[in-house]
């Protein structure tokens, strides 16, 4: 029984590898930038691509794409997110067993504070709308919130009570928000005008997850649980037209989970991605 149990642990160790962080052309090729701790969780590219955010070990981690190897630790906290100009990172944190969100200087020169006293976690930060899109859990139910910048309050944006909103993504421009729902039964990317006017565009029919904005406004990028990139063309205006579904040649990478673990460089030409 003895040898036995060491073989299980041997092999276990074996197949618990630590990920590789890398940048992904749209071509596919991939350049691995180096790897992070086997539990990090959904990195996030700084406004000017040159930094990663991410949560490992139950703390928050600022690297520099050029020297990955040599984090620098912010704090605890999981689920971290830049502010629109990179200055501040928020991150979700338990206080007395309730997820709130908090904010940070990216620098560390001040002490966290409150920002909301009930978020799972933040999911989009628009400049030009001057809000914060993030999500609650109740019970099994995400909703998606919004957070006015401008004046500190709550915002409607998609929620209902008898299914789950999540993903939530606004345009660079800020006009737009994208998210997924299962009103459907199974996951659809929808879109739909900032400030909510009552419009709304479904873009996916066979499954969307995790959508994510092209910096210019053309494309949305989304999985489907498959570790598969797919895009689809979009044009937004008075009304949203939606072209087809195509695949990425972009596959493998990891992903799970309600939050999205793949960015995108602010130019759009690659993407931030982990792998096995």
């Amino acid at each position: 029984m003895k040898t036995l149990l060491i073989i299980v642990l041997t092999a276990a160790c074996v197949s618990a590898q630590a990920p590789r962080l890398a940048l992904v052309d749209r071509a596919g090729n991939v350049t691995t930038i180096g790897t992070l701790p086997l539990s990090t969780f959904a990195p996030r590219l700084s406004p000017d691509g040159r930094q990663v955010v991410y949560d490992a070990e139950g703390a928050i981690w600022i690297a520099d794409l050029a020297n990955v190897k040599s984090p620098r630790r912010l704090g605890s906290g999981q689920f971290p997110l830049w502010s629109g100009d990179g200055s501040r990172v928020l991150f979700i944190m338990a206080v007395n067993g309730r997820q709130q969100m908090f904010s940070m200087p990216a620098d560390g020169s001040a002490p966290a504070e409150m920002l909301i006293a009930d978020a799972r976690a933040p999911e989009s930060w628009s400049n030009a709308a001057q809000v914060l899109t993030y999500i609650t859990l109740m019970g099994s139910n995400y909703d998606v919130r919004g957070y006015s910048l401008r004046d500190r309050s709550n915002v409607e944006v998609a929620a209902q009570e008898a299914t789950s909103e999540m993903g939530s993504r606004l345009s660079a421009d800020g006009r737009w928000l994208a998210y997924e729902s299962f009103e459907t039964g199974m996951p659809e990317i929808y879109v739909e005008p900032w400030p909510k006017s009552g419009a709304r565009t479904r873009v996916t029919t066979g499954g969307g997850r995790r959508p994510l904005w092209s910096p210019d406004g053309t494309e949305i990028f989304f999985d489907r649980d498959d570790r598969q990139l797919y895009a689809v063309k979009i044009q937004t205006g008075p009304t949203v037209t939606v072209g087809t579904v195509s695949t990425v040649p972009i596959k493998g990478f990891l992903q799970g989970g309600a939050r999205r673990q793949y960015d995108i460089t602010p130019d759009g030409k690659q993407f931030l991605m982990l792998f096995p």
